[in-house]
């Protein structure tokens, strides 16, 4: 059986690097390690500040990322604040809202009772609210008529 045709079983919960996942078996590994160990150990001897840029951007980016991890936390948190006070202010105002029904309705019957009383500003609101009576009171002696009793 030939070594390079056989793949590199690894256990699921051992711990392996991306590269061990990536290639399938070991020499790819080792190739592809030590390309990236050479590139870096040039790098570093030819250009160091160019490993000192790559340093540096990485920190700002770490320090970014740690920054919207914070951001969105906070955020999150707003949120679930703001949401539950979204939920009261609803109740709240379905509250309101029935209050200002009950209020509506008591106003039309104080007008009503003051019509009744003979207040002369309601006066067509009494006749109105008659008239109302009667076209109702016609309906149903129409419909009993209809009916045949």
């Amino acid at each position: 059986m030939n070594k390079k045709n056989v793949p590199l079983k690894i256990h699921r919960r051992c711990f392996a690097s991306p590269f061990l996942l990536r290639y399938q078996n070991i020499e790819r590994f080792i190739f592809v390690s030590v390309i990236i160990f050479l590139f870096l150990l040039l790098v570093r001897i030819y250009k160091p500040e160019m490993l000192q840029d790559l340093e540096n951007n990485f920190s700002e980016l770490e320090r970014k990322i740690s920054t919207l991890q914070k951001n969105y936390k906070n955020l999150t948190e707003n949120l679930k604040e703001l949401s539950i006070e979204h939920e009261e202010l609803k109740k709240k105002y379905d509250e309101e809202r029935r209050k200002n029904q009950v209020l509506a309705e008591e106003q039309k019957n104080i007008k009503l009772y003051s019509a009744i009383s003979g207040n002369p500003e309601h006066n067509r609101l009494m006749k109105n609210h008659i008239n109302r009576l009667v076209k109702e009171i016609d309906f149903c002696i129409a419909q009993l008529q209809n009916s045949g009793l």
